[in-house]
């Protein structure tokens, strides 16, 4: 197992062209152990809530992930460590949200990965989304937890009517809606694959050949998290974006 994990790494958020602000949030961080944590998050609830939550939510996952005094010892204590984390950042939302009115229904989703050693662990809440460029391909990570996706495994719908569906922004998980929340867990090996998290506002709005061909650039992560931006609001720029683009020196 490799002992500790570099790379080079860029992060972005952009408030788009349509909102008035912007409610996405973004964390990169490589600790003293060479444990890599990455994280978007997608604020929901309106002007002030949603910035609220999403910032709550990686400012929480951050003093964490500073105070570790070890190395993760496998994907089970990853996953342990994750739970744990959210789970309190999900209380307190919840219970701030139910204090103040001002604040009801506010809520992020959260799309992030850690990578330990050869392990990759990526966990899922909402729609955001974590992608992977192996041997020049594009793969998408995570599964969205949305209405579409739900019919899509339904059969009920197919992938080109997804885009247009009148539904297709509706999720149905999020961290501070309700006073349990449910993380979804995957494990990969790593082996210095190109590794990709943004929100919606990225994916609705450049298309997979367009996010498979930046990627395979040779450009550095920061001009291609730029790129990623520039071909957003070229298309529309209709919501809020965070990017974060990791490549592993192998």
């Amino acid at each position: 197992m490799k002992r500790y994990n570099s790379g080079t790494f860029y992060a972005i958020s952009d408030i788009g062209l349509v909102r008035s602000d912007n409610e996405d949030s973004y964390l990169a961080k490589v600790n003293a152990f060479g444990d890599v944590l990455l994280c978007v998050s997608d604020g929901m609830g309106g002007r002030n809530k949603g910035d609220f939550a999403s910032r709550f939510l990686v400012n929480g996952l951050q003093s964490s992930f500073d105070q570790l005094d070890k190395k993760f010892k496998n994907e089970k204590a990853i996953q342990k460590w994750i739970y744990k984390v959210v789970k309190t950042i999900n209380s307190e939302i919840f219970a701030r949200a139910r204090m103040n009115k001002e604040y009801s229904k506010m809520g992020t989703t959260m799309s992030l990965c850690i990578i330990s050693g050869d392990l990759l662990v990526t966990a899922q809440v909402g729609d955001s989304r974590i992608y992977s460029l192996e041997n020049q391909q594009l793969a998408q990570l995570s599964t969205d937890q949305s209405y579409v996706e739900y019919l899509i495994h339904s059969k009920k719908l197919d992938e080109e009517g997804a885009k247009s569906h009148p539904e297709r922004h509706k999720i149905t998980n999020a961290i501070g809606i309700r006073k349990e929340c449910s993380v979804d867990f995957k494990n990969f090996m790593y082996f210095g694959q190109k590794i990709m998290l943004c929100t919606d506002g990225v994916y609705n709005n450049v298309s997979e050949n367009d996010l498979e061909m930046i990627l395979n650039s040779s450009d550095t992560p920061e001009r291609k998290c730029k790129q990623l931006i520039s071909f957003a609001n070229a298309n529309g720029g209709s919501d809020n974006m965070a990017i974060i683009i990791w490549e592993g020196n192998d």
